[in-house]
Formats: structure tokens, C-alpha cells, sequence
């Protein structure tokens, strides 16, 4: 009995990796080697050993996209796990607008990234845009907010802490994890909302924000390339180009594939060491005390 169902579990999973082995490992292999040689898409590829990587390695862009990659990240993780956490809790509710609220944070999710990417190239237009209007309301000047480093950091940082979704599942999945009854031995020890917060509901969530964290270290990053290259293209002044950024513009507007295959590798890396971290804080989380 076991074993036809772990043969209708394997046929059923037989779609799954194989588009994981075609879609994902096999171009993964393929951009590690290219990141090994000069190949520019056109002429054959060249062996280069370690060359092309110490050249992106030198490169001032290089330096220039990891300082803005570092801005953005510093910005956007912090609102996309609070947010993600935050709105878990209010979701969690039982009450008659628990249900529109996981459908009003999810939904922003399923848009299409072009479309989310539009609709804030109007929200933050400073003639006919919403943004314009409040600011012009409380007696402000509207001014051309793309055009400011800062500012196009900004925006970018919001289109991003609103695309939320799927953390927000995850964290509200974990949530309701958590026993009721723990919350309900709090209370009679006195203790209030923000001392549940701080006692049981962070400390068994931690494992699971780790997660997510390690997670949106890369796909924050990823889901933010079209918005930028959508309303800033990196601009201005290189603020808003990230190394995804950097990757797309070295690899298929000017050519340089082999440079682009290096940057996505060192990027792959270091989202590999990042979720080896991510397992071992939560391995060490849900150890049990006294082991």
C-alpha cells in the first residue's frame, strides 16, 4: 500500500522537478560556465578561467549597483517582514473583515509587475497624479520625484513592500500554528497584547521570519527589476541600479553575457550562504532548551 502511494506521489511530483531540473538547475549550470568565459552571444565562447569574474569585480559600476542594492535592501526588508507579519496578525482575526483583508493584501500579488509598475508611474507623477494632488492640498510643490536619487529609491522601495503576499500566507500560516492555549496561560498571568507579542508570538514565528527574511534578501530584489527598469532604468545616477539591474544590462543591452552570467552568479551564491544561514538559525530556534 506504501509503495503505490509513494509511485502516485512520484508521478504526480514527476512534472514539478522536471520543470525545476529544465527551467531552473540546468540554466543555473549553464550561467555558472558562461560566468568562466568571454562570450558575447554572437562569437564563440572563450575560456577565461577567473578572469571575467575579477573584472566585475573591479568594475566602479559594480561597487556603484552593490551600494544600491545595500540601500535598498536596508529599506525594503525591514517594511516587507513587518508588513508581511503585521497584516498575518490583523488577518488572524476572526472577525467579518478578516476575509477581505487577506484578499486586499494578496491581491496586489497576482498583478502583473508592468501593470503594478504603471499605476505608480501615475501615483507619483507630479502634474496629474495622487501624490501631486495631496502634496499640492497641504500647500507643498509637487516636484519631480524620479528625478531625485532619494526619491526614485523610495519609490522603488514601495512598489516592492507592496507585492507582500506570499509572505504574508506564510507568516500567517505559522500564526496559526501557534497553540491557543499559550496565549490563553499569558492572559492569566497578566500579560497584555504587547506582552504576547514579545513572549509567544515572536519567539515561535522567529524561525519562520528567518525564512522569509533570507527569502526576500533576492526575490525583493527580482520583483523590484521591472519597476525599475519600468521608471527609473537605473537611475538617476545609477540610485535605483541593482545588481538584477546591472545583470540585465550587462548581459542583454550591452552584450556582455559573460559579465552578466558572473554578476548573477556571485548573486547566486550568496543567495545559496543565505538560506544555509536561514536553516541553521531556525534549526537552532526550534531546538528544544537544555540540548
Amino acid at each position: 500500500m506504501r509503495s503505490r502511494y509513494a509511485a502516485g506521489l512520484g508521478l504526480l511530483a514527476a512534472p514539478f522537478v522536471a520543470g525545476v531540473v529544465l527551467l531552473v538547475l540546468v540554466p543555473a549550470v549553464v550561467t555558472a560556465a558562461y560566468a568562466f568565459t568571454d562570450y558575447d552571444g554572437f562569437s564563440p565562447a572563450r575560456w577565461a578561467g577567473l578572469a571575467t569574474i575579477r573584472t566585475v569585480l573591479a568594475d566602479p559600476e559594480v561597487r556603484s549597483s552593490l551600494r544600491a542594492t545595500g540601500a535598498f535592501l536596508l529599506l525594503a526588508l525591514p517594511l516587507r517582514l513587518a508588513g508581511s507579519l503585521g497584516l498575518a496578525l490583523l488577518a488572524n482575526a476572526r472577525g467579518s473583515l478578516a476575509g477581505a483583508t487577506r484578499l486586499a493584501v494578496y491581491t496586489p500579488a497576482v498583478v502583473p509587475e508592468p501593470a503594478t509598475a504603471l499605476v505608480w508611474l501615475w501615483i507619483v507623477n507630479p502634474y496629474y497624479g495622487p501624490l501631486g494632488a495631496v502634496i499640492r492640498l497641504f500647500g507643498g510643490t509637487p516636484g519631480p520625484l524620479l528625478l531625485d536619487p532619494w526619491g526614485a529609491r523610495l519609490t522603488i522601495v514601495a512598489v516592492s513592500a507592496f507585492a507582500l503576499g506570499e509572505g504574508f500566507l506564510v507568516a500567517l500560516a505559522a500564526r496559526r500554528e501557534v497553540p491557543a492555549t499559550l496565549y490563553d496561560a499569558a492572559r492569566i498571568e497578566g500579560a497584555g497584547p504587547w506582552a504576547q507579542f514579545r513572549r509567544v508570538t515572536l519567539p515561535l514565528l522567529a524561525p519562520t521570519l528567518a525564512l522569509l527574511l533570507a527569502r526576500d534578501l533576492l526575490t525583493s530584489m527580482q520583483s523590484a527589476l521591472v519597476p525599475t527598469l519600468l521608471l527609473t532604468r537605473g537611475g538617476p545616477l545609477g540610485a535605483t541600479k541593482t545588481l538584477p539591474a546591472l545583470v540585465y544590462e550587462r548581459g542583454f543591452r550591452e552584450g556582455e553575457l559573460s559579465q552578466g552570467a558572473a554578476l548573477a552568479l556571485l548573486l547566486l551564491v550568496a543567495g545559496v550562504l543565505l538560506l544555509l544561514l536561514a536553516l541553521v538559525l531556525r534549526a537552532v530556534w526550534r531546538r528544544p532548551a537544555g540540548r
